[in-house]
């Protein structure tokens, strides 16, 4: 901090008592608490000091710095930004660079505060010193938003013809700035001027320029293929002044943005990688050649990276590609920060070469195990993309080795989830089989500790992996499957574990009776609220599959008809008036039935409530088109009036689509787009969905009805 308070202030004897005391209690402070009842302090006073008129420029400049060290630390110290204002605006250099200074740290481009610097920018701009017009450059990147754009654009354009270097080199990063903020124009002509200035550093200043225009129009600056590759001769050579060099490396950041300029122009074209592909072979040689010192040695390192994932991002070339693995193989085989890179390089090669990144996988199973966290979620990530049919089976003991690890971090265990889901689908030699892997992740789930395993999150709704259980078993007609899902639920009644969820589920779907219904009926009082409506809505599917529900279950559910919850409300509203009518499994025999039930209630029924639309008759014409099958042509006639009121009909629902085995339709699966484009989307099977025909579209007017009467289903 000392060597900063010299840098900013000049002078090291310069500074009054208090300024000394500030600095030495912010070194003294042992905790937060203590620097932030000293931060306190110092920014009462400051507020105060402000107020005080005619003091003097030592004192303001003082002020300033402090305001410095206030920001640096995190604290609010936009208050002094009027006096950052005033105090660029003074004669003196030194203290118009800090004015500046302290400006472009206290204010965000486009801030209101930020115009009040324009006349006096303008003014250091047409100044005939070359240290206010640097000073006016570097500032206006910081400030200037896209509104004031328009007013310096000439006078930048004007300073990329400026005698001095330094000064054409700012304007090159304020046209860059510029870009940034308005992608929309460009000047073309004035970018090539300044890639083409005879001065290095403006050259390489424009490169940023033209990565950000590559990566966004990549086939409109192919044609300049021939001139970046030239430069990048002319760098890797050593041609550029030893200025440039980093520890005797030449030009590493150049080097960089020019590799990723080429990772852009040749993706997807042959002719433009072929015309590249000797640069890159000289890149590496020159990469991979001993270095004098460490400093350059990391900064060739991180060329050969940004080489590599060229090399995987252009047009194959077998040749470049062997480059790149064995490059690999020596990040692999080194120290901590050169395995990650490895990882990732190979990662990239797994996806574009899966048959030669596969070579690979078996040594990445020992990086799983690596004491650094971001190694071993860089291993994972390889397994996902590089794990083929023959590696399947061990690369599923090493993650859920991994996944089993009490001490495994919530980041590593949800990436063993996505990673294990994402193979098993990929690769899964059977239904079964991936079913069966599902299983044993719930299971792990379930038996991890109660910090893991039974947090109010995981309790409260389904973990992703049973979502993607529950998904899978939905749409995949196995035997082995069904067995598979009953067993599991069968087994695990604790209300306490993810496979409770499960078991609620498969009831509604796969139980032949009311045995487990009622166990999970009796345990409705430690239910979480979204498990209540998951049971209610299993209850549901069950009863159009078996019947009415017995008496005891009917009679412990029935208070829920009056839940201050309006979702378990109205399921269990739902629930009971399908337990009161008569054969009910016979109305619900097949998708035709159903959906012919539903069109008549919907068309025929008194006491409707809804109106003579659109919508409403597009709706029902669907309905027409499902029950009569696919051949039917439909047509929606805008001018017909329907005839008769309309009934608003409470019909039950579920979330996903339903097993083979049930007879239950969806009826959310039916709304059409157009009436429910107005809906939130919910997650699928986050909770039981809830579809009424009071919230299509705009008919979300109508009131609730709650009121039980066993006619209407």
């Amino acid at each position: 901090m000392k060597n900063v308070e010299q840098m900013i202030i000049g002078s090291p004897n310069g500074h009054s008592p208090t300024f000394k005391k500030f600095i030495k209690d912010i070194a003294d402070s042992k905790t937060k608490y203590e620097e932030s009842l000293v931060m306190q302090t110092e920014v009462e006073n400051l507020k105060k000091e402000i107020k005080t008129p005619y003091a003097t420029s030592a004192v303001q400049h003082e002020r300033l710095v402090k305001l410095i060290y206030i920001h640096m630390l995190g604290y609010d110290a936009t208050f002094g930004v009027i006096d950052a204002i005033k105090f660029a605006q003074q004669s003196s250099l030194f203290y118009k660079r800090v004015g500046y200074l302290v400006s472009s740290l206290l204010l965000n481009p486009g801030r209101e505060e930020s115009l009040l610097l324009c006349c006096s920018l303008q003014k250091d701009l047409a100044s005939d010193s070359v240290v206010e017009q640097s000073m006016a450059l570097t500032a206006i990147c910081q400030l200037m938003g896209k509104d004031t754009i328009s007013a310096f654009l000439p006078t930048i354009i004007k300073k990329l013809s400026h005698p001095k270097e330094i000064i054409r080199k700012k304007a090159v990063d304020v046209l860059y700035q510029f870009l940034r903020e308005m992608p929309e124009q460009t000047h073309d002509e004035r970018y090539m001027k300044a890639l083409c200035d005879p001065d290095a550093g403006v050259m390489i200043s424009a490169l940023p320029i033209y990565l950000k225009l590559c990566k966004e129009q990549p086939a409109k600056y192919r044609h300049m293929n021939k001139a970046f590759t030239d430069i990048l001769i002319q760098i890797v050579e050593g041609r550029l002044h030893n200025s440039f060099n980093y520890h005797t490396f030449p030009a590493p950041w150049a080097q960089v943005y020019l590799l990723q300029i080429f990772q852009f122009l040749g993706c997807n074209d042959k002719q433009l990688s072929e015309d590249m592909s000797h640069v890159l072979h000289l890149v590496i040689a020159r990469a991979s050649g001993k270095m004098t010192t460490p400093q350059a040695a990391d900064a060739a390192v991180a060329v050969l990276y940004q080489v590599c994932q060229t090399i995987l991002s252009i047009y194959p070339n077998q040749d470049l590609i062997l480059l790149v693995t064995r490059k690999i193989d020596e990040f692999l085989n080194s120290a901590s920060n050169k395995i990650y890179l490895g990882l990732q390089l190979l990662e990239k090669l797994c996806e574009r070469q899966p048959s030669i990144g596969g070579a690979f996988i078996p040594q990445v199973y020992q990086y799983t195990s690596h004491q650094c966290s971001m190694i071993q979620g860089a291993a994972i990530k390889v397994l996902r993309v590089g794990v083929s049919s023959s590696t399947l089976s061990d690369a599923t003991r090493v993650l859920l080795e991994i996944f089993s690890d009490t001490s495994c971090s919530k980041e590593l265990e949800d990436l063993c989830c996505t990673t294990l889901a994402e193979i098993g689908r990929k690769h899964a030699p059977s239904p079964a089989w991936y079913v069966e892997l599902l299983l044993k992740i719930l299971g792990i789930r379930s038996s991890a500790p109660s910090s893991l395993s039974s947090t109010p999150s995981s309790l409260s709704s389904p973990s992703p992996i049973l979502n993607t259980l529950i998904n899978y078993c939905t749409t995949t007609v196995d035997s082995e499957v069904k067995s598979l899902i009953q067993t599991a639920a069968q087994q695990n009644d604790d209300v306490n574990s993810q496979k409770s969820w499960l078991s609620i589920w498969a009831l509604g779907r796969y139980d032949s009776d009311f045995d487990r219904a009622t166990v999970w009926v009796n345990k409705i009082k430690s239910l979480s609220e979204n498990q209540i409506k998951w049971l209610l809505d299993s209850l549901v599917v069950l009863v159009t599959r078996l019947g009415a529900l017995p008496a005891p279950l009917f009679t412990l559910l029935e208070p829920y008809t009056n839940s201050p919850s309006p979702i378990i409300r109205q399921l269990a509203i739902e629930l009971v008036n399908l337990s009161n009518l008569p054969n009910v499994t016979s109305l619900f025999n097949s998708q035709a039935d159903m959906l012919s039930i539903l069109i008549e209630k919907l068309s025929t029924a008194p006491d409707a409530g809804l109106e003579n639309t659109t919508a409403h008759k597009q709706f029902l014409a669907k309905f027409r088109k499902r029950a009569n099958g696919p051949s039917e042509k439909v047509e929606f006639d805008h001018d017909v009036q329907e005839e008769g009121p309309k009934q608003r009909v409470n019909v039950p629902t579920k979330d996903g689509t339903p097993a083979p085995t049930a007879t239950w339709v969806s009826y959310h699966e039916h709304i059409p787009e157009e009436a429910s484009a107005n809906e939130k989307p919910e997650p699928p099977l986050s909770q039981p969905a809830l579809r009424n025909t009071y919230k299509w579209g705009q008919h979300a007017k109508q009131p609730r009805s709650t009121h039980k009467d066993p006619t209407r289903c």
